[in-house]
């Protein structure tokens, strides 16, 4: 994590991810400007808190999407000429520009998202993702509560200072990075899904079974809903709904889960050395805390006590895989 602590806004202003512009101070300074950066390969999550009441002009850069929230002084912000609440966000293309009005000094988040990541998202969502967002800048009211996402992006922040190692493993950042997408896209687009999603060339039930049939190829392999889509050739709506309607339960959490039973079975087949944290970095995971809170509810026990009742291996196999 990057933090930069500052007098005056120049330094601030250079720093900040995803965008170019200039600040003009409306008012005079009363702290210091404070500036936190999560980076996690493609999408940097961004906590800022300005010294002053300030007017910002700038241009989103080229290879960036933002997705702008007040945290503070709501009602005295305005972005795009319309004044923000509690509930709405700011969104920003690539290369257009934007002015934000704030008359007391405020803090606010960010997510930048690379167009690459973007466009994925977009393709892997097709019937539900609203392809105009891709052209304009806009400000709306949240689909759903903001909670959600500020409390995600929170725990990100406090986990990239205390255990950076841990959420930056290749396969965690990336289940970091997706997690926060979604709950990024969740909040642009409607939560109400439409039957229309469900019109698709296959079968609802060729579907379900090329998910099962994934899930039970690879028992002991991190799963995420992305693969889920391409094996069944799919969209994450439609999927979510059939998951709901046939076992009763998302996809996402019928993949927590999978993953919490394949990890379960490698840390009873751990080798003699082998950590919780070796073992759920390898799963992407990257919320040690909560996982470990699922795993006691599912298991009854925590995730440490398990490794200290795994089995051993036998040594007739043990000495077959050499």
């Amino acid at each position: 994590m990057s933090q930069l602590i500052c007098a005056d806004f120049d330094e601030f202003e250079e720093a900040l991810y995803g965008v170019e512009g200039h600040y003009v101070l409306r008012s005079r300074q009363q702290q210091d400007w404070r500036l936190r950066v999560v980076e996690l390969d493609g999408v940097a999550l961004m906590f800022g808190r300005e010294g002053a009441g300030t007017v910002y002009s700038g241009v989103g850069l080229p290879g960036f999407f933002n997705i702008f929230l007040p945290l503070s002084q709501h009602e005295c912000t305005v972005l795009g000429g319309q004044r923000l609440g509690r509930r709405v966000v700011g969104w920003m293309v690539p290369e257009a520009m934007f002015h934000i009005d704030a008359s007391q000094p405020s803090s606010w988040m960010t997510v930048a998202m690379s167009c690459e990541l973007v466009l994925r998202w977009a393709q892997q969502h097709e019937d539900e993702f609203d392809q105009s967002i891709l052209t304009r800048n806009m400000v709306c009211l949240a689909q759903q509560d903001l909670a959600p996402l500020i409390w995600l992006a929170l725990r990100l922040l406090r986990l990239d200072h205390s255990a950076p190692l841990e959420l930056h493993a290749p396969a965690a950042e990336c289940a970091a990075r997706s997690e926060l997408m979604d709950q990024v896209f969740r909040s642009l687009l409607p939560a109400t899904p439409t039957q229309a999603g469900l019109a698709t060339r296959q079968g609802h039930q060729q579907i379900m079974r090329r998910a099962l049939e994934l899930l039970d190829a690879m028992p002991d392999a991190p799963l995420f809903m992305a693969d889920l889509c391409r094996a069944c050739s799919t969209s994450e709506r439609t999927l979510r709904n059939l998951f709901t309607r046939y076992l009763g339960m998302s996809p996402h959490r019928y993949l927590m889960q999978h993953r919490l039973h394949a990890i379960r079975r490698a840390i009873l087949r751990a080798a003699p050395g082998e950590t919780i944290t070796d073992i759920c970095t390898r799963f992407g995971v990257w919320d040690f805390g909560r996982f470990a809170g699922f795993y006691r509810r599912y298991f009854g026990e925590l995730p440490s006590q398990s490794l200290r009742s795994r089995r051993p291996i036998p040594r007739a196999l043990s000495l077959s895989r050499h």
